[in-house]
């Protein structure tokens, strides 16, 4: 069989042709993900940065409201300390109007 010396130059110029090509988009895909890859860190810097300084705030806000709480809660138990007394109070006093309780059985 014979070839000739124009159809071995095609063939090794598409070979060589299709490597550059597939190299050449091997190349630009690796700079696509290392460009990715770099947005991606300043994003997640940007993210960290920015929860640290809510996580903050937060806690603050969390700190102020824990303590509002508190002082509403014991303003709040000793009035209802107050209220329980004022009821043992009242009751004190409607068994003193009412007398003794009937007895169950009846005395001969």
């Amino acid at each position: 069989m014979y070839v000739s010396v124009e159809v071995i130059t095609m063939l090794a110029t598409a070979v060589t042709l299709l490597v550059a090509i597939i190299s050449g988009f091997g190349w630009m895909i690796n700079r696509m993900d290392a460009r990715f890859a770099e947005v991606v860190a300043r994003f997640d810097a940007r993210f960290e940065a920015q929860d640290a300084k809510l996580g903050a705030r937060f806690e603050a806000q969390d700190a102020r409201f824990d303590a509002r709480f508190e002082a509403q809660d014991a303003k709040f138990g000793a009035r209802f300390d107050r209220i329980e007394q004022e009821i043992v109070e009242v009751k004190i006093a409607i068994a003193r109007l009412e007398g003794p309780a009937p007895r169950l059985i009846a005395a001969r």
